[in-house]
């Protein structure tokens, strides 16, 4: 039998090889560099950690985060494969153990953070070791078109070319645009290259984006519409996330937060109990996530609006990544990106970069996060607008996400656009949207008196539309390049393109929605709604067998598995292997457990 596929199913319990994963192990087990950009939960890490086991001396794997490292290493310790972590929150004694092995060649991998480079003791330590593969976790951090750039990535290729002997380098991405990419290769100085990017789509995922000026209650409202978890809850402040955990627990919703400012005991316990489905959400902010393994997360919720589409992709990703359907729901509203405005202006300086360089990233995330705001106020396909922005090419319907799903109809909208517009120019762009808003209605407040844009002859043109109505108005005409926010004071400005319609008869057009089908998309999305106690009643049976043998629960059995049982309950023992396939094996021990508890609920 292949070692390859060997190690594939007996070490790693796989059956078959991901899209991309084969030609990227077979590159670097030749001795070739290969640079793979797949989207979460693809398996990127089964693509440097197979070939890890073959070759015949140690993977470097240079990895952003501790909490990364750690879960990596207990991973693999778990399956049996010997694996280490030198980082900063280590005692002394794991640190000395963890040198030892790796001078007596008994671990195959070890992670550490660029930031260890920089240290005349382990560099002195990496120049000893018979290295045959050097992993670049996160490589898009090397790159200052990145959406999360880290100097300390620009020593990998010094301290690569230091070594005696070169080896194999391999990059890993989730998230890279095609710029970006470009960069990663030419910053690491790849040879050659085996480049592989799989689609960045994930077909079951549906994509909603809910435009509120009540966030805890559409929340609420989406939760208790639910009827299948555990779910994510991302907030971009760690008071919002201990606010909405609080939120949910009064609503009998169990929920915790998880937040780099809680004592890292309870953070832990708090991730535990959400690995283990102890509980139903878990309230975070982004320090939540990077490469932990839960495959049944069925829905990802963006309380806030994130900083970049690599940001929301990246964490959204992190449902339905056992391929069964899930949610990513981004409720959105104008202050939000108020509030990223702010963080990326008081972003703390990086002594390494020069100031001509600071300005350059600012303005490289000012122009993300407007991406970020074109995709939560389009009318178009949101699976497009995604696919789009990372260089892919996709359909302009796709049926799973709240714009292709709704029912609606397209209306001319031009008077109104151009009424609009008009108001800009006449208060000679100086006007943000909610004070243009009350213009337009004519609503005499006292910045529009000292200004005296009640003297305009657009004050009071549109008395009786609904603010909501003119919002969505604004963001259309901002999605289609007729208007852009000056980011500095959030005034509207007019595009060239809106001379087109002011004074040469281009008209507008607004998809507006009659009805929506939201709710029967979200029970179609859980697919155990047919048999929710059942289901329930076997997650349960589930959870009781991986707190016993101290693994989470996606390990004992896959939600698809759950599911299968659902759908079809077997009777005996033979349908239950039947139902079972490949995991009939590992589940056989269970198989009277898992019979009676079907048998109680036929």
């Amino acid at each position: 039998m292949d070692l390859r596929y060997q190690i594939l199913n007996e070490t790693f319990g796989y059956d078959s090889f991901r899209p991309g994963q084969l030609p990227l192990i077979n590159a670097i087990l030749s001795g070739r560099d290969a640079f793979g950009v797949l989207p979460t939960g693809a398996g990127k890490s089964l693509c440097y950690q197979l070939p890890a086991l073959l070759l015949p001396g140690i993977t470097l794997v240079l990895s952003p985060l501790i909490s990364l490292m750690d879960d990596q290493v207990s991973a693999l310790r778990r399956i049996g494969i010997p694996a280490c972590c030198i980082h900063s929150a280590m005692s002394m004694q794991d640190y000395r153990t963890a040198v030892r092995l790796l001078r007596e060649g008994r671990c195959k991998l070890v992670y550490v953070s660029p930031e260890r480079l920089q240290r005349p003791d382990f560099l002195s330590l990496l120049h000893s070791l018979p290295l045959s593969l050097v992993v670049v976790d996160e490589a898009h951090c090397i790159s200052q078109w990145g959406h999360d750039f880290r100097p300390s990535y620009r020593r990998i290729p010094e301290v690569l070319a230091s070594l005696a002997v070169r080896p194999v380098i391999a990059a890993f991405t989730a998230t890279a645009t095609p710029r970006v990419r470009q960069d990663i290769t030419d910053c690491l100085h790849l040879r050659n290259p085996e480049r592989i990017t799989t689609s960045f789509d994930r077909p079951n995922l549906f994509f909603d984006v809910r435009r509120t000026e009540n966030k805890d209650t559409d929340l609420l409202r989406f939760l208790k519409r639910q009827e299948t978890f555990p779910g994510i809850l991302y907030c971009s402040t760690r008071k919002a996330a201990e606010h909405t955990a609080a939120l949910l627990q009064e609503n009998n919703i169990s929920a915790l937060p998880y937040h780099a400012g809680m004592d890292a005991d309870a953070r832990a316990a708090n991730q535990e109990a959400f690995l283990r489905d102890r509980i139903s959400v878990l309230c975070a902010t982004n320090a939540f996530g990077m490469g932990i393994n839960k495959p049944n997360v069925r829905f990802v919720v963006h309380y806030q609006i994130p900083s970049s589409p690599e940001n929301y992709y990246q964490e959204a990703g992190r449902a339905g990544r056992d391929g069964s359907p899930a949610i990513c729901l981004l409720l959105y509203s104008e202050q939000d990106a108020a509030l990223q405005r702010y963080l990326i202006e008081k972003e703390p300086e990086n002594p390494a970069l020069s100031d001509e360089e600071v300005r350059q990233l600012q303005r490289e995330n000012f122009r993300r996060l407007q991406c970020m705001q074109r995709y939560a106020c389009s009318d178009g396909c949101l699976r497009e607008e995604i696919l789009r922005y990372f260089g892919e090419q996709a359909s302009d319907f796709c049926g799973t996400c709240c714009n292709c799903d709704a029912a609606g109809e397209m209306r001319d909208v031009t008077v109104d656009a151009q009424k609009l517009l008009s108001c800009v120019y006449r208060v000679k762009e100086r006007a943000d949207l909610d004070t243009l808003i009350d213009i337009l209605r004519g609503v005499p407040t006292p910045l529009i008196r000292q200004n005296q844009w009640d003297t305009v002859s657009t004050f009071g043109i549109l008395p009786d539309n609904d603010p909501k109505q003119l919002a969505a108005l604004a963001a259309h005409l901002i999605h289609r390049q007729y208007l852009i926010t000056d980011e500095t004071d959030r005034s509207l400005h007019l595009c060239a393109r809106a001379k087109q319609v002011l004074f040469h008869g281009e008209t507008v057009s607004m998809m507006v929605r009659t009805r929506t089908t939201r709710q029967m998309r979200d029970l179609r999305a859980a697919r155990h709604s047919a048999k929710p106690k059942l289901f329930a009643a076997l997650s349960d049976l589930r959870r009781r067998l991986a707190d016993r043998q101290g693994v989470p629960p996606s390990m004992v059995m896959s939600d698809r598995v759950l599911e299968k049982l659902c759908e079809t309950p077997p009777q005996t023992e033979q349908e239950l292997n039947t139902a079972l396939g490949s995991e009939s094996g590992t589940l056989s021990r269970f198989s009277e457990k898992i019979l009676s508890v079907i048998a109680n609920h036929q």
